[in-house]
């Protein structure tokens, strides 16, 4: 992607400022909507977050630009944190950005679902497609794992819509801002 994104591991005390929970957000902590995609719990964590933002990002970016590749991660995320607090008690902190890159990852279903993966060697659309059954199966069967399965669905179902409107039909234009020389 254009940009790159950072990482942060953290103790519990920063998680508290940082990461996204209903209480933080009715004392007034609006900025957890951005900071809580860039907060992990651990390496693999980082680890599986990266390795999808590096596969759907770079896809979603070579068909609808940086700048809105970037504006679908940040609302992706912060609408689906909004639209999860009713699933999860008020203390409860969410940190990762598997939210906002469940957004891109449904994106692509509707931008370019035949994208080939050499990463994951299948259409992008395919591998959306099992990204989202595994994450529903995981809500059925009760899993948690300090994992929030439920917030990845939610990304999902509100990446549709972003992609939609994001789509661009016919072949790709610079983003706005581009320097073209």
């Amino acid at each position: 992607m254009a940009i790159a994104f950072t990482l942060t591991f953290v103790s519990s005390p920063a998680v508290s400022y940082l990461g996204f929970s209903t209480i933080g957000l009715l004392q007034g902590q609006v900025w957890t909507l951005i900071t809580a995609p860039f907060i992990h719990a651990g390496v693999i964590h980082l680890a599986g977050n990266m390795l999808f933002l590096y596969v759907f990002g770079n896809a979603l970016e070579e068909e609808i630009g940086a700048r809105r590749t970037i504006e679908l991660f940040f609302l992706g995320g912060a609408i689906s944190l909004l639209i999860g607090i009713p699933f999860y008690p008020p203390n409860t902190h969410i940190v990762g950005s598997s939210i906002a890159v469940s957004a891109l990852v449904a994106a692509i279903i509707v931008i370019k679902p035949s994208k080939w993966s050499p990463i994951f060697r299948s259409p992008l659309g395919l591998v959306a497609v099992v990204y989202f059954i595994y994450n529903a199966f995981m809500i059925y069967y009760g899993q948690s794992g300090a994992i929030a399965y439920i917030s990845h669905v939610i990304g999902f179902i509100v990446g549709i819509p972003l992609g939609l409107a994001w789509r661009r039909k016919g072949e790709r234009k610079p983003d706005k801002d581009a320097v073209i020389r």
